[in-house]
């Protein structure tokens, strides 16, 4: 097996390579770098995904804004159940080319999530209460607004 080495792309992420061939795939040595580095891809682009953004400022029509509280509630079974709770930091496409959430947890680590997984899956807060996304998810436009907005007409959320 061939010694494994790293290669900054122009993008600045770091990947694994095949020190001898340079490739993520080397038949020759048998490695495959290929995961590990689109989980380096990822974090990068989850980094890069929304710093310019503010609390309130709006993703897509169809998508919940900057700064939105969700959380995902825990199924396992666990006792006492941890739910993922954070708040919408960002858009970004994978490495699958799935558009995903980046989503800020309380221990300020960005995860990434499938957005049409996340209506399906995750509660939002809304007046302090977590309601399910899919229940609202016509009035996503109207869940966070920057303090400078106006209030919309908030009739149609029930």
């Amino acid at each position: 097996m061939s010694d494994i080495g790293t290669l900054r792309l122009p993008d600045g992420v770091e990947i694994y390579v095949c020190l001898d061939h340079q490739g993520e795939v080397c038949d020759y040595c048998e490695l495959d770098c290929v995961e590990v580095n689109n989980e380096a891809r990822a974090r990068a682009s989850q980094a890069q995904a929304a710093p310019r953004l503010q609390d309130g400022d709006p993703l897509n029509p169809s998508q919940l804004r900057v700064g939105t509280e969700v959380r995902m509630p825990n199924c396992s079974g666990w006792k006492p159940p941890t739910p993922l709770d954070g708040q919408i930091f960002g858009v970004m496409v994978d490495f699958r080319g799935e558009t995903c959430y980046v989503i800020r947890l309380q221990d300020k680590t960005l995860i990434n999530y499938p957005v049409k997984w996340a209506h399906e899956e995750w509660l939002v807060k809304l007046d302090g209460i977590y309601i399910a996304a899919s229940k609202i998810a016509n009035s996503f436009k109207v869940l966070v607004r920057r303090p400078d907005q106006t209030t919309p007409d908030e009739k149609n959320l029930s």
